[in-house]
């Protein structure tokens, strides 16, 4: 197990966070690899003599970054990138619905705790935010489970309001983030430095959710199911343990979250103008088919098409650029696109790719999600059931339920998360068509709300990442034991063949997590630090 300790520890270093004297919360800005990476954001990386001609495929957050940081420490830089817009898992909803209103099929919220991603939006680029609301402050959101449907403040107030069937009389009297808390907290304050981090790991690294809760945590079969209905891991509940953990642990009691007002792809367009100002080229439409690794240890890559088409996005006149050759050579490339979509790619020799790192190509879990979204001409959750935001739990199809609040309190209407599914749950809808979606999930909301909504709806749509042709799923969700057979591997570079993206991180799903990577992999690129490190060393050089 040491060894496994000594590939895992420089990765948890970022999650170890410096708590206010008071111990009421963290720091916005947190832990040395942190700082360093909030250096580099100000500062661009270290100087070097060997320029590089680089080759970024994937134009998410952390392909974007990475491409800037390298350009601007004066390597040449191509982008490439499989779908016809930039952003990756950020896409914002602009079409079918009226009035100007926008969803997020993925990203949606920002902890205020992420240093990282805020100094982007909020400094370089200067972009507005507004309260995302996790919950209705008046705890006015809706429980709607066995049929039995309260207010939340009912719930938090007296949890037996729910009435669950099963629970022993120790288990009662008590909400479902608190039998969490009981079980999980010791393990959260063990994990306060990297070495108790490692304790953890190797202590219940094997274990999954749901085995957790009843082995570890000796809770009737009742309490398992009444934790994982009310808290949403019950489609997670056979996923790795650490990586609820992890979660947890990063998003501490009482974290805000914001949004960007206008649409979290204005983060991505700004990145993508960035490029466009250093004359940096973003080949859309080019999904990746090869990687050759040659003898002059340069890296040819093949590509589906050869054809740019614009890059496009709401509200720009967008980028263009020129057709590229069937066949271009690098000295380095950085992978910054899913496990899954890699599978479709040819690496010649094979073995220039470690056992282990095609073995995690293969084996890392992926997870399903979907949201389905519907519009209304009047936000009846905030006139007819005081609800301003937040979320309503069912155990009903839609799962859990998002109010989204307008930007402008005059708006007209507004749009609902009707479902926000993951995992086996997203798969069913994943199943059926748009207009299956959008129904079933308006007889559910319907019964819930009220028949009465159906006047007020307007059109819907939705989102599925399992079926999504570019990212085969949302994220990287780790089975019990991944995390440490297969993290190290994750990131490890392959030759002149680096790797980034969130599931290249621990904060896996986030966009916290793609810019972390952003940083990591230009370091790498440019000769900063070297694979594990995080942190640049005094005696670095390029």
């Amino acid at each position: 197990m040491s060894s496994v300790r000594n590939r895992l520890e420089p990765f948890l270093w970022d999650l170890l966070q410096e708590f206010k004297e008071d111990g009421s919360g963290p720091k916005r800005y947190t832990n040395e690899v942190i700082k360093s990476y909030l250096d580099v954001l100000e500062h661009g990386l270290q100087d070097t003599t060997t320029k590089k001609n680089v080759a970024v495929i994937g134009a998410g957050v952390s392909g974007l970054l990475a491409a800037r940081l390298l350009a601007e420490a004066g390597h040449k830089v191509t982008v490439y990138e499989a779908n016809t817009a930039v952003g990756g898992r950020i896409k914002t909803i602009r079409e079918p619905f009226k009035w100007g209103q926008t969803a997020e099929a993925g990203a949606m919220r920002l902890p205020s705790t992420y240093q990282l991603v805020l100094y982007l939006i909020e400094k370089r680029y200067f972009l507005p935010v507004t309260k995302f609301y996790n919950y209705d402050e008046n705890g006015n959101n809706f429980i709607f489970v066995n049929g039995v449907k309260v207010r939340r403040k009912e719930y938090l107030s007296n949890p037996d309001c729910l009435q669950w069937p099963g629970l022993r009389d120790d288990e009662k009297g008590k909400t479902a983030e608190a039998l969490w808390q009981e079980a999980t907290q010791p393990l959260i304050d063990q994990a306060k430095t990297a070495s108790g981090w490692l304790d953890v790991i190797e202590q219940y690294g094997d274990y999954s959710v749901h085995e957790f809760l009843k082995q570890v945590a000796k809770y009737s079969p009742a309490a398992i199911e009444f934790i994982e209905v009310l808290m949403n891991l019950e489609s997670r509940s056979s996923l790795s343990l650490i990586q609820q953990i992890i979660e947890e642990a990063d998003h501490t009691p009482g974290t805000d979250y914001v949004g960007i007002v206008g649409g979290t792809d204005r983060l991505t367009n700004c990145m993508a103008e960035d490029l466009k100002s250093l004359k940096v080229p973003i080949h859309c439409n080019h999904r990746l088919t090869k990687i050759e690794y040659t003898e002059t240890e340069t890296v040819k890559l093949s590509f589906s098409g050869t054809k740019s088409r614009p890059l496009q996005w709401r509200g720009g006149d967008g980028i263009w650029a020129n057709p590229s050759p069937d066949a271009v050579e690098y000295d380095a490339v950085v992978l910054t696109i899913p496990f899954p979509a890699l599978r479709f790619v040819d690496i010649q020799p094979l073995h220039k790719f470690s056992h282990n790192k095609r073995k995690a190509i293969r084996e890392l879990n992926y997870d399903a999600s979907t949201k389905i979204f519907l519009q209304f001409s009047e936000r009846f959750w905030e006139t007819k059931d005081g609800m301003y935001g937040g979320h309503t739990i069912t155990d009903l199809a839609n799962r859990f339920i998002y109010y989204l609040t307008p930007e402008h309190e005059d708006q007209k209407g507004g749009i609902i998360i009707s479902s926000y599914t993951w995992a086996r749950e997203a798969q069913g809808w994943d199943a059926l068509t748009e207009e299956e979606r959008v129904q079933n999930s308006l007889n559910v909301l319907a019964q819930i709300h009220g028949e009465y909504i159906r006047d007020y709806f307007v059109v819907g749509t939705s989102q599925s990442w399992q079926l999504d042709t570019f990212s085969c799923g949302e994220a990287a969700m780790f089975d019990p034991g991944q995390i440490q057979e297969l993290k190290y591997y994750i990131s490890e570079p392959e030759g002149n063949v680096y790797f980034a993206g969130d599931l290249t991180s621990l904060k896996i799903a986030w966009i916290e997590g793609a810019v972390e990577s952003g940083i990591r992999v230009a370091q790498e690129v440019n000769g900063d630090v070297h694979f594990p490190a995080m942190l640049p060393s005094e005696t670095s050089t390029s």
